[in-house]
């Protein structure tokens, strides 16, 4: 009992160190995989249920994670196993001394009557022997004559075999061919659809640039309260020349959070939002019910979180409380917090906490 405090009551001081240097990401995923090395169950834990963000991001520690609790559960489980099977093995082989004893008794007392039995029942068998092995040279003859017909069959049957599993194998062949003309066009398609995201986003951002270059190069008019709906069609005129319609609605909505700061509606949330890249595709499905699907395509896999949602003026909240990694999922209780950027009817930018984009999502 006391060792066991000793080990609670060190666990507890190493999660309070690690707490304060929170900051120290490497520090802080070093002391994580060392307890993985060390078999150190309640530490490792203790940090991935701590909410530290540098942990909950790093999908592969994730997954990592998931396999060592999964695997120190088998082991516990095996060990347990072992015991229980050493012990049934050792009171099996107490068992059996006893009754090897006994048996070696009764061998002794029957030893005696058996050898007088012997002797009549060999008589018996040497007649009987000579009974089967006349009886056994008829069934030979029966059963050569047998085999001679099954082989003839047995050719028969093969060949047709062989026919029928040549007609298989090519017509796999040709489904093969198919699928892999298949699959090279849908990889084609993507490639395409990637592609022309990528484009999109760029003629976004350049008529965003001349948007803001030409009120840039306006004359400014003495600083008066103007409402945040009479700002957003002065930014809409601006926009008039941007090759991108949604790249001029983001910069109506830039100019009006210049005038006042940008309020959220769960509303204008609610939908499937997509990001899409040459390395992976995000889709993001907000419902009406609060709870939402984040499914992260990529070649090595697919990552999927799930939980319910929340937003508050500007700021858009998840509580995730499934994570998935191809087959491997794992039950938590993490909250991510993101500021709101950009809020459109055709896009959806989230900001981390040091005002990076974690997500520039479209639809």
């Amino acid at each position: 009992m006391r060792i066991s405090l000793l080990i609670l009551l060190l666990n507890a001081l190493i999660f309070t160190q690690l707490s304060a240097s929170a900051e120290d990401d490497a520090k802080l995923k070093g002391a994580l995989l060392k307890a993985m090395k060390k078999h150190d169950t309640a530490t490792v834990k203790a940090i991935a249920d701590g909410g530290h963000e540098s942990i909950d991001r790093d999908d592969i520690l994730q997954m990592k994670i998931f396999e060592y609790l999964d695997a120190e559960q088998q082991r516990v489980i095996q060990a347990k196993e072992k015991a229980a099977a050493d012990a049934a093995a050792k009171k099996a082989a107490e068992e059996k001394a006893k009754t090897d004893k006994a048996a070696n008794i009764e061998a002794e007392k029957k030893a005696a009557a058996a050898a007088a039995v012997a002797a009549e029942e060999k008589k018996k068998k040497d007649a009987a022997a000579a009974i089967k092995a006349a009886e056994e040279k008829k069934r030979k003859e029966a059963a050569a004559k047998k085999n001679a017909e099954a082989k003839a069959a047995a050719a028969q049957k093969a060949a047709e075999e062989k026919k029928k599993k040549d007609a298989l194998a090519a017509k796999k062949a040709k489904e093969d061919k198919a699928r892999k003309a298949k699959a090279a066009e849908k990889k084609r398609k993507e490639a395409a659809i990637a592609k022309k995201a990528e484009e999109k986003r760029k003629a976004a951002a350049a008529a965003e640039k001349k948007a803001a270059a030409k009120k840039a190069a306006a004359p400014k008019p003495k600083a008066v309260a103007v409402p945040a709906a009479v700002v957003a069609p002065a930014a809409a005129v601006a926009a008039e020349d941007a090759e991108d319609t949604v790249a001029a609605e983001d910069a109506v909505t830039a100019e009006a959070v210049e005038a006042a700061p940008l309020s959220v509606s769960d509303k204008e949330l609610v939908g499937t939002w997509k990001q899409v890249s040459s390395e992976k595709v995000i889709t993001l499905n907000i419902g009406k019910d609060r709870n939402f699907v984040l499914e992260q395509v990529e070649d090595d896999g697919t990552l999927t979180i799930s939980g319910t949602w929340k937003s508050e003026e500007n700021i858009f909240m998840m509580s995730i409380k499934k994570v998935q990694r191809n087959v491997h999922t794992r039950e938590t209780d993490i909250h991510r917090i993101y500021k709101v950027d950009r809020l459109s009817n055709h896009r959806f930018v989230l900001l981390d906490k040091r005002d990076r984009i974690a997500y520039d999502l479209k639809r």
